[in-house]
């Protein structure tokens, strides 16, 4: 494959696809190709927002923004700036359209769009499927959204009244989960309890904000570790030591005066929502999900003594589960 150069504008349907699909492909957030990549679409859009390629820049920046994985883009100030600087030289352009597909055309259930961000840029750069509506996509402000959606991606926090898409591997990123969870383990039950706790573990120890979503991970298996597949004090010794960990450091939170907390009961029913609180563009995928569509607040998610209480409700039956464990052996 001939390299592109991420300097030049693409001079044909097949350099613009080309380009598309290093985009969407290309690994290695620190790598040198995933740097020159974001700095040329940036670079492309800072020296002509208003012509007639910013909308697939910005998509580009979209797309990359995808190999994150919900984590924020390391160095991301220089992009953020030039985004929101784009986004406030075009917001104010005059506009007749009652919306735009930035928002009109993201599935807030879902947390994505009704089509590929890389796809999007082809369609605006003239490379792929004609748009239904070129005025609403090329529209400065369509492209200012976009803008601080792209920004809003690669830093979250960075701006509030634009969609998150939902981070890549969520849906999967837990799944490993469920089949222990579920009985039907297809690798070593032992190693998914330990690094799962040791996770934890490592989360309180640092105080780290994934912390209360690691805590109902944890206890999604904690039935399995309490149950007679489990003969092994060792292995119960290092669930039972972050737990702890995690139950000493959210006594640290203050009180807390949240209405309601997330009901444990059901790993599927709550394992999307902590994947989701595991990065920090997952949260601000939540966030969004919720303002549109109701449900708890993130708070109630993140809410450390909530997550304290559920280590200590965990942490009483795994200590029985050791003590009962540990009598057999002695009878043995």
């Amino acid at each position: 494959m001939t390299e592109i150069d991420v300097s030049n504008v693409p001079d044909s349907a097949d350099a613009w696809r080309a380009l598309a699909d290093e985009w969407a492909n290309t690994s290695g957030v620190l790598s040198q190709r995933y740097t020159e990549l974001m700095r040329g679409a940036v670079a492309h859009l800072d020296a002509d927002p208003e012509g007639p390629y910013a909308p697939a820049w910005v998509l580009g920046v979209l797309t990359l923004a995808d190999r994150l994985h919900g984590d924020p883009l390391p160095d991301a100030a220089p992009v953020v700036a030039a985004l929101s600087a784009v986004a406030e030289r075009l917001d104010g352009a005059p506009c007749d359209h009652a919306d735009h597909p930035y928002l009109t055309d993201f599935d807030d259930e879902d947390l994505d769009w009704d089509v590929r961000p890389e796809d999007m840029a082809l369609a605006v750069a003239g490379a792929g499927p004609a748009l239904d509506d070129p005025g609403r996509w090329r529209c400065p402000r369509n492209v200012a959204g976009f803008a601080r959606t792209a920004a809003e991606a690669v830093s979250p926090g960075s701006f509030d009244d634009v969609p998150v898409r939902i981070p890549a591997g969520v849906g999967s990123g837990l799944e490993y989960l469920a089949d222990v969870v579920y009985d039907h383990p297809y690798s070593d039950p032992y190693e998914t309890l330990v690094d799962t706790a040791r996770e934890l573990l490592e989360a309180a120890r640092r105080d780290t904000p994934e912390l209360p979503g690691l805590v109902f991970a944890n206890c999604a298996l904690v039935w399995y570790a309490i149950s007679e597949r489990v003969d092994s004090v060792e292995v119960l010794d290092e669930i039972i030591a972050a737990h702890e960990a995690a139950a000493r450091r959210c006594e640290e939170a203050p009180a807390c005066d949240h209405a309601d907390h997330p009901d444990l009961d059901d790993f599927e029913s709550f394992r999307r929502e902590a994947e989701l609180i595991l990065t920090p563009g997952g949260r601000r995928a939540y966030q969004w999900q919720q303002r549109s569509m109701g449900g708890l607040p993130l708070e109630a998610w993140t809410c450390r003594r909530n997550a304290g209480v559920e280590s200590e409700m965990a942490l009483g039956r795994l200590l029985q589960a050791r003590a009962e464990l540990s009598a057999e052996a002695g009878k043995g």
